[in-house]
């Protein structure tokens, strides 16, 4: 039989789970939306009906799952394999996920939260293939990143490497999710975006219509993303600076907006925030595999495990 592997991408909204070849190619992908009120529990029941599935698939395919990898939506110990907790989800604190998914199915399983995946999925298959040195920033309702510096991806001592969003841009900005103020993600998230428009416009709005309107001329919605656009572009100069890499990749649902209202005005804020040696050259373009960035950094966690 030939070799294959599955990828589970573990989110807030979504759980994907997904049969690959060793080539990285999708033999079958399932899809449902995540039970928040069934808690851990829940969520740890509907992972392992997914692997169980996509094993019977496999047996029909002619492949042997030799290895499964998960991308987690929340902070992870990596050399444990153990789910720190979900920012979405209760119940997953200190949950020994890998040890369990050894457990029941009886092949190696390598964890990671969801930024690292996403990074590698991009490096290994989508806009960061063959580059080296890259940052890669992904903006929805939070904002979350990953490095890869001399091909190698960047996890830290505690595996926090690429916590971007955590990144102070403003000390007496707005309070973040996780307490402190200021933080990249707390100025040019969707939710924060979001936020900012509801305040500055005197009704409910998502972050989407602030691009509309910023797209129609408003001069408050064009306020509110410029500002995002400056913070993005001091925390991603910051880095560059740090580590000088080839290529910044910008995913997550907020950079599907237009060219022209983020990726565009934030290549042009860079030069205010970067060495002109670290500037030159540097491409920053949109993520290519969009929502399956997880996924397939799901499925890359499981190919490069030892």
């Amino acid at each position: 039989m030939k070799a294959g592997v599955i990828g589970v991408d573990v989110g807030g909204t979504k759980m994907t789970a997904a049969l690959a070849n060793r080539d990285g190619k999708i033999v079958k992908l399932l899809r449902i939306q995540t039970k928040r009120e069934e808690g851990a529990e829940g969520g740890f029941k509907a992972i392992c009906e997914m692997v169980k599935s996509l094993h019977e698939e496999a047996k029909t395919q002619g492949l042997s799952v030799e290895k499964v990898g998960v991308g987690f939506g929340g902070p992870v110990d990596f050399e444990r394999g153990i789910v720190y907790l979900s920012h979405h989800v209760p119940g997953w604190e200190n949950f020994p996920l890998r040890s369990e998914l050894e457990h029941r199915f009886g092949v190696p399983v390598t964890v990671d939260n969801d930024a690292n995946a996403g990074t590698l999925g991009e490096w290994m298959f989508g806009a960061g293939k063959g580059v080296n040195d890259l940052l890669y920033v992904n903006i929805g309702t939070g904002i979350g990143g990953g490095i890869i510096s001399d091909g190698k991806l960047v996890r830290g001592w505690r595996n926090l490497a690429g916590e971007i969003g955590h990144m102070t841009v403003k000390p007496d900005g707005p309070v973040c999710t996780c307490g402190r103020k200021g933080c990249l993600e707390a100025i040019a998230s969707g939710s924060a975006i979001g936020r900012e428009g509801t305040e500055r416009l005197g009704r409910l709005v998502r972050s989407e219509e602030v691009f509309q309107l910023a797209e129609q001329g408003d001069p408050i919605a064009k306020q509110i993303l410029a500002e995002a656009v400056d913070a993005l572009a001091f925390a991603i100069g910051a880095a560059a600076n740090l580590f000088n890499p080839k290529k910044v990749i910008l995913g997550g649902g907020v950079a599907e907006a237009p060219e022209h209202l983020l990726i565009e005005p934030l290549r042009e804020r860079l030069v205010r925030y970067t060495l002109p040696q670290v500037y030159e050259g540097l491409e920053v373009v949109r993520a290519q595999l969009g929502y399956d960035a997880g996924i397939m950094g799901a499925i890359a966690l499981a190919l490069i495990a030892e």
